[in-house]
């Protein structure tokens, strides 16, 4: 069979400084070389072709580590002389909407990570570029682990009845390895960082938000990063309220200011029971009234110990699934639609968080179609 060759574009550093001062990404290597590189290289239908980097010190990194035929400093360069078919954009999240763009009419698959974009009028031009052309968009985030099928298949159940309120946390103490992530004009801010999570995993369980009110603010109005004191332009704490179609009621709470660094925790609570996964994604409890597992009434435990020995980037199928989509020509404009209305989400929340104001969401989507394409992926991993 023919490999898919990919061109990686933004690689950032394998590992942080050791004499950084900003310690949360001290020994975590950027998102291309913790989940990109190793994954693409571990797949027999796919191949590293090439990557794109600001400098070339960067891209001769990952040559002197990986078998990579071709680098580059321009992406409009690598888009036109690489013999690439897809795109992985790895870049700072201002970038997302022009290069996925630019892929796309270059006939490229494209894998964009998280943000697709940083507002709803770019977003639409992908989806718009996307139903046009022959190519696979897939945007992330990738918020499918088992125990998120798990909750899905026990909410449908009726485990613990009609659900009414719905909670989430994501947060940590902030990167600590680039500026942008706290400047305005490069997209930064924890609601489209960390937020997007949460967000997006609550409406691919859900559905549709109608609308939303949000609060943030910036609690630390200067940190270190890589050793160097700047100024915070951007929320680093936000909590965000949604109203469902379905009217379920969710808060999330999203900051940069957590220094235990717990990862995404979940409560679900219905009128018959209770959802906890927490630890993340290595651990699910369920207290129902019913009799659902072996005639069990009370709290149930699983844990998922193989997900919790991995690292969680190696852990989450996403090149595995791009790399499929493209193979068995899955459709991927429902992950496109949802990540769009995530967006608006997004962007309106933080409207909300400057006006004071409820926001009503005007885009939508159907969570069914994107089940329907992820089953096919699912039945056989």
């Amino acid at each position: 069979m023919k490999k898919v060759k990919i061109g990686v574009v933004g690689v950032g550093v394998p590992s942080g400084e050791p004499g950084w001062k900003a310690n949360l990404h001290y020994q975590t290597p950027s998102i291309a070389w913790s989940r990109y590189f190793p994954k693409i290289i571990s797949v027999p239908e796919a191949e590293l072709v090439s990557v794109c980097a600001r400098t070339e010190e960067s891209v001769k990194r990952v040559k002197s580590v990986y078998k990579v035929k071709q680098t580059f400093t321009d992406y409009d360069k690598m888009l036109e002389e690489s013999d690439i078919d897809a795109v992985i954009i790895a870049a700072p999240n201002i970038l997302h909407a022009i290069m996925t763009i630019k892929a796309i009419k270059a006939d490229k698959h494209v894998l964009i990570e998280k943000p697709m974009t940083t507002n709803l009028e770019d977003a639409k031009k992908i989806l718009e570029e996307a139903k046009k052309a022959k190519v696979k968009v897939f945007p992330l985030p990738w918020v499918y682990s088992n125990f998120y099928l798990k909750v899905k298949k026990i909410i449908e159940r009726g485990e613990i009845g009609r659900i009414a309120v719905a909670r989430s946390r994501y947060a940590h103490s902030g990167p600590g390895h680039a500026e942008w992530f706290y400047k305005i004009e490069e997209g930064g801010g924890v609601i489209f960082d960390l937020g997007i999570y949460p967000v997006s995993a609550l409406t691919g369980l859900f559905g549709p938000v109608k609308e939303v009110q949000a609060f943030s603010s910036t609690v630390q109005k200067q940190r270190i990063v890589k050793d160097k004191l700047i100024d915070v332009e951007v929320e680093d704490n936000a909590v965000l309220n949604l109203n469902f179609d379905n009217d379920i009621l969710a808060s999330i709470e999203t900051n940069y200011c957590t220094v235990s660094n717990i990862g995404n925790l979940y409560e679900f609570h219905g009128t018959e029971g209770s959802i906890f996964l927490e630890n993340r994604d290595t651990e699910l409890r369920i207290f129902s009234k019913k009799k659902v597992y072996e005639d069990l009434v009370g709290w149930i435990t699983f844990k998922d110990f193989q997900r919790a020995a991995t690292p969680w980037p190696l852990a989450d199928p996403i090149v595995e699934y791009f790399i499929e989509s493209i193979i068995k020509d899955w459709n991927t404009v429902p992950f496109i639609q949802h990540q769009l209305h995530v967006i608006e989400i997004l962007e309106k929340s933080k409207i909300s968080a400057k006006n004071g104001k409820t926001m009503q969401l005007e885009t939508s989507f159907n969570s069914n179609d994107i089940f329907f394409e992820l089953e096919k992926f699912m039945s056989k991993n």
